[in-house]
């Protein structure tokens, strides 16, 4: 194991403890559980995303006083910007799937270096199975009470070859071409983390986020984990995806997927064909 000097082995195994806890209570509140608007019908929160919120902020600004926290349900996001080490919170990412209960939503954690990715943290609790990794240190899987495993590096995507492609409801619906190509067939999954692990596990080639206005916390631990795992990594236009630090927003596309899927989503969904 290489390690990252950013993030201990210690460390590691805590947010993999506190994940878990949020997990669970995520489990226990998921019956019956309060549901509200935020900014309108399509923007849910429920109470476990804000009591899963507090407690992972709790946790993490006691074990690292000196950094940032930022998490999806803080009442305001206004970042500093001035301190090298930021942990990204996605208390419940995938709550329309956690309403619905279909398993696909997961708690995640990321930790930004000077505007890197260095460390992400995905919990599936309903798939009892936790994701983590970054560069330099590999992408592994573990299911609850089982040895903690390493993914494989994936082939590389040829120009020439059809893809898996991942795409969220909202891309699908602004981009509804992309489905139609005879090079793609289009895969759903619920929560970003999850996204990310199905192309790690080989269920997928890629993740296509055209439409652009992700938010860190929706980011940052799942493409650690990618990079850790010699995913690919950039947006669909120019060199790579930047982290502001005074913003919570990616104004950029997000390609995540297999060795040559940055080639292969430039050639065939940059734009609609003609």
């Amino acid at each position: 194991m290489t390690g990252q000097p950013s993030v201990s082995a210690e460390d590691i195994e805590y947010v993999k403890k506190i994940v878990r806890e949020a997990g669970a209570i995520a489990i226990a509140m998921r019956e019956g559980v309060d549901i509200r608007e935020k900014s309108g019908p399509s923007d849910k929160v429920t109470a476990a995303d804000c009591a899963i919120s507090k407690q992972l902020v709790k946790q993490l600004s006691a074990r690292f006083p000196n950094d940032e926290i930022v998490s999806e349900e803080d009442e305001h996001h206004s970042p500093e910007g001035t301190k090298q080490r930021v942990w990204l919170v996605d208390p419940i990412d995938g709550t329309d799937n956690y309403i619905c209960n279909d398993g696909q939503y997961s708690v995640m954690i990321g930790l930004l270096v000077d505007g890197a990715p260095i460390f992400g943290w995905v919990y599936a609790p309903a798939w009892q199975k936790l994701y983590y990794g970054g560069p330099g240190y590999g992408a592994h899987f573990e299911n609850d009470d089982a040895p903690s495993e390493r993914f494989s590096e994936l082939e590389t995507l040829q120009i020439e070859s059809n893809a898996r492609v991942i795409m969220g409801g909202r891309d699908r619906k602004s981009h509804p071409w992309v489905g139609e190509l005879p090079q793609v067939e289009v895969v759903k999954m619920g929560s970003i983390g999850l996204k990310v692990a199905k192309v790690l596990e080989g269920y997928a080639d890629l993740y296509v986020h055209l439409a652009g206005r992700l938010k860190t916390w929706d980011t940052a631990g799942p493409i650690a984990i990618a990079l850790g795992g010699q995913l690919e990594v950039g947006p669909i236009e120019g060199e790579s995806i930047v982290f502001p630090r005074d913003s919570v927003r990616l104004e950029s596309s997000v390609i995540i997927g297999r060795p040559g899927c940055l080639s292969w989503s430039r050639t065939y969904i940059a734009k609609p064909p003609q």
